[in-house]
């Protein structure tokens, strides 16, 4: 997703500079000599535009608008390392989709709580239904777009909006955080109901189910219901969840398929940022007080395995 953002602002004729965690050089080095990311996004051309940065201080340099796309779990560490080197004005935008792991943190907290005070008020969230290889086709994209700080959001808008791409703007940080978050939890579900072979019928039950769920913890933890039937939350939702691409819902369709949990995630070969999430849909449902019957059926599948007598039983008995 980083590099499908990169070529969207390149596209857009801005000057990228990308960075990727220096445990994992391979797709700069990859950019540099083919203009291509060979490794997570083969067969697209990349933009002149792009230029790989094997340094963070060296991408963040100067920067007037910085972008985050890394796994949720390593958001913390990357924004306390990057946050000496950002600049006194930037623009910090969240892409990551996600919720910090050990303090249940939305990741619009983490960086606000790592960054410069004159910064704090410079963070923007993006989330919605992008498929990062549908996104380089220049396939139409719509995500929303939230920020508390207007003139910080409509200069991100300015960035990426272009004919393909749309932002819809919204002040609800929270909806839009917690949508972009837990829709992996219950694609997870749907890939598991392919791989059983149940029908349309029966995951539109469980889509309806996932977006009462989403909606009961935003709500909780102060955001606006109705930010979970947005771009961010049911459109996040179907396209992660009825999409062949998406790795979490392949995890899915591997732990339906009878693999133990240990072996669909090597069977990904990515991060399925889901498995992670389901913990702290599950630790967030228990701070709040919140029934999360469904996520709670994901978090054994994911845990223990034996999907399809887990899947039945939550059909039989809690859809009332």
């Amino acid at each position: 997703m980083g590099t499908a953002v990169a070529q969207v602002l390149a596209d857009n004729e801005y000057l990228v500079k990308i960075w990727n965690w220096e445990g994992d050089l391979e797709p700069l080095k990859q950019i540099e000599k083919f203009a291509e990311n060979k490794k997570y996004l083969p067969g697209f051309k990349l933009s002149k535009n792009i230029k790989p940065c094997y340094k963070i201080a060296e991408a963040v340099e100067n920067a007037k608008i910085i972008f985050f796309v890394v796994p949720s779990g390593v958001m913390e560490h990357t924004i306390s390392f990057a946050a000496r080197s950002i600049p006194a004005k930037a623009i910090l935008v969240d892409v990551s989709k996600g919720v910090e792991p050990n303090s249940l943190c939305l990741l619009t907290e983490v960086i606000k709580k790592h960054v410069d005070a004159g910064l704090k008020k410079n963070i923007v969230t993006i989330s919605g239904p992008a498929i990062a290889r549908q996104i380089m086709e220049r396939k139409f994209t719509a995500m929303n777009i939230a920020s508390k700080n207007n003139l910080a959001m409509q200069e991100v808008i300015k960035a990426v909006q272009n004919s393909y791409v749309k932002l819809i703007p919204t002040n609800d940080v929270i909806g839009v955080e917690i949508g972009g978050s837990f829709k992996n939890v219950y694609a997870i579900a749907m890939g598991m109901c392919d791989s059983l072979g149940y029908a349309l019928n029966t995951k539109a039950v469980l889509i309806v189910k996932a977006l009462d769920e989403i909606a009961n913890l935003t709500s909780a933890m102060g955001g606006k219901r109705h930010t979970a039937y947005e771009l961010a939350g049911l459109g996040d939702l179907i396209g992660t969840s009825l999409c062949d691409e998406s790795r979490n819902r392949t995890f899915g369709e591997y732990l339906g398929k009878g693999l133990k949990p240990g072996v669909a995630l090597k069977r990904v070969g990515q991060t399925v940022e889901g498995v992670s999430a389901v913990h702290c849909l599950k630790r967030l449902g228990e701070k709040y007080k919140i029934n999360l019957p469904f996520a709670n059926m994901v978090y054994d599948c994911v845990q223990l395995g034996n999907v399809k007598t887990k899947l039945n039983k939550y059909l039989d008995t809690k859809i009332t």
